[in-house]
């Protein structure tokens, strides 16, 4: 913060410099004689005005320089300045965010614009800046993006969190939580879903290690882990 504030002050000086160098450009400067000790001179063209171009080159250099100077410093402090700005007038925007994100584990940007009153582009916007901060993570799978907290919660329970947040998916899994040992065949008969979505889901459920397949002599039944069930208790109560 202090060598902000410093680089600050620099930028500013730079910037009164140069507000003083055009000042003097246009008004040119006035040279007066101070007269002898005894009171006679010849004033005659003793006091007359000089534009910038004839002044000596060396002051002509320094006043460039220290315009060109200003400029840079401007050029590289103001973006700073006006995104601190920025980031101050947005506070509570973001802030909203990552609280819903953080008593919302898993939601996507239409569940978090719906309960800020956020525009969905700002929402966006804001989700880059605190995962870019690392405030929060986004797990994908497939079109759908679900946030999470940072931290807290291993990557494996928050992609649990993901895949209850998906309507299909948490269909599915409920449907084993409630029928232990129950089949492919059976889950899509009752679902009214295809047998190949059904088992495209599960297999995604035994590759993140969700679910367990038990084979009884005729078909495939699933169960659901322990740490799953709860999770699916937690959420649907």
């Amino acid at each position: 913060m202090y060598r902000y504030m410093r680089r600050s002050t620099a930028a500013l000086l730079f910037f009164l410099f140069l507000i003083i160098n055009i000042a003097t450009a246009s008004a040119g400067y006035i040279i007066s004689l101070t007269p002898p000790s005894n009171g006679h001179y010849d004033a005659a063209g003793a006091d007359a005005k000089i534009s910038f171009f004839q002044l000596p080159f060396w002051i002509q250099i320094s006043c460039i320089t220290g315009a060109v100077l200003a400029f840079l410093a401007l050029f590289k402090y103001i973006p700073l300045v006006l995104g601190r700005i920025e980031k101050l007038l947005n506070n509570k925007k973001r802030r909203a965010i990552l609280d819903f994100v953080t008593s919302h584990p898993g939601c996507t940007i239409t569940e978090i614009s719906l309960d800020t009153c956020i525009n969905r582009g700002t929402v966006r916007y804001h989700l880059f800046l605190l995962i870019r901060e690392r405030k929060i993570v986004r797990k994908n799978d497939g079109n759908k993006m679900y946030h999470f907290k940072n931290g807290g919660a291993s990557p494996e329970r928050k992609q649990v969190y993901g895949y209850i947040r998906n309507p299909r998916k948490r269909e599915i899994l409920m449907g084993i939580l409630n029928q232990p040992g129950i089949s492919n065949a059976t889950l899509a008969e009752q679902l009214h879903l295809d047998k190949s979505s059904v088992h495209r889901h599960l297999r995604q459920f035994l590759d993140e290690k969700m679910i367990k397949g038990h084979w009884d002599g005729k078909n495939v039944g699933y169960s659901v882990t322990p740490e799953v069930a709860k999770m699916l208790k937690e959420c649907s109560g």
